[in-house]
């Protein structure tokens, strides 16, 4: 008895010291939009000094909902697929231009013969 009472005096002090080391917050689960997965079943990326050729065209680009910008000198820079052994959306999000009158080129994926590469954005 006395053991299984130490036993659970334990459990509880490493419960507290593990919250408070924590400041007693959790993170939220990803949500479904920002780890949306779609995994495919073929090769491998081929990447040409940091070129990404991957052997299959992209998922059709998803349709955003645009939150409100922090402020009006924010532009949006639009959510794109990207590999990752499988297709992954990486989500929009608004952005501060690098200096005023510039705009963001939107990257997109390219055929080039039987592959396909990624040309990235870019603010210009």
């Amino acid at each position: 008895m006395k053991r299984i009472a130490m036993l659970l005096t334990l459990l509880a002090v490493t419960t507290l010291v593990f919250v408070v080391a924590c400041g007693g917050r959790q993170e939220a689960p990803p949500t479904l939009r920002e780890s949306a997965v779609t995994p495919t079943t073929t090769g491998p990326v081929v990447s040409r000094e940091s070129q990404i050729i991957v052997p299959q065209p992209p998922p059709p680009i998803r349709q955003e909902t645009m939150s409100m910008p922090p402020s009006s000198a924010y532009v949006w820079v639009p959510g794109y697929w990207t590999w990752n052994n499988g297709w992954q959306w990486v989500a929009g999000h608004w952005e501060l231009p690098p200096q005023r009158m510039t705009t963001w080129v939107p990257g997109q994926w390219t055929p080039q013969g039987q592959q396909w590469v990624w040309l990235p954005g870019h603010w210009q």
